[in-house]
């Protein structure tokens, strides 16, 4: 198996020799789009207008993430 580095030499800028955070941004292409999105809550029993409440535990957990982060950084 190839490194991260070497599979993605040619979009990798620069590299640090010690890391204390990483950030990998990207895409999800299976749900990126309606159909997709679709075909994806269907797959987990749900209706796709049931969104909100099938994401709302998700953006719950997310946002005491941050703010407990953000109370690591400030205090």
């Amino acid at each position: 198996m190839k490194l991260l580095s070497e599979t993605y030499q040619d979009k990798i800028s620069f590299t640090l020799s010690c890391y204390d955070r990483i950030i990998i941004n990207g895409t999800l292409p299976e749900i990126s789009y309606a159909q997709g999105m679709t075909s994806y809550m269907f797959g987990h029993d749900q209706k796709i207008f049931d969104y909100p409440r099938f994401a709302n535990p998700m953006k719950a957990v997310i946002k005491e993430n941050a703010e407990r982060i953000v109370d690591e950084v400030l205090y």
